[in-house]
């Protein structure tokens, strides 16, 4: 049987806030730093904002960026695109 977890729910709509916050503006783990609430508000904001660096650096590390000079393209010709343009299968009727 699974194991479900109960997460209050105020935890987690601060949780969610600190993951969006982190994903708008770019902060970072530390932003929240100096900061200390007597409830879990702020830690859970802190979360979210971590939880989100965490995914982004993941992605980085799966997800190379893409980069166009790295393309082979020594087998394309593009000298004259109308010199292929008859070319291709006969239908005989």
């Amino acid at each position: 049987m699974e194991e479900q977890t109960k997460v209050d729910k105020d935890y987690l709509e601060s949780f969610n806030q600190g993951y969006e916050v982190a994903k708008e503006l770019g902060l970072k783990s530390d932003a929240l730093e100096g900061i200390n609430a007597g409830n879990n508000r702020i830690q859970a904001m802190k979360d979210g904002i971590e939880q989100y660096n965490k995914e982004q650096t993941l992605e980085k590390d799966i997800i190379p960026p893409f980069d166009m000079d790295s393309i082979d393209k020594s087998y394309i010709d593009i000298s004259d695109p109308k010199k292929d343009k008859d070319k291709g299968m006969d239908m005989d009727l």
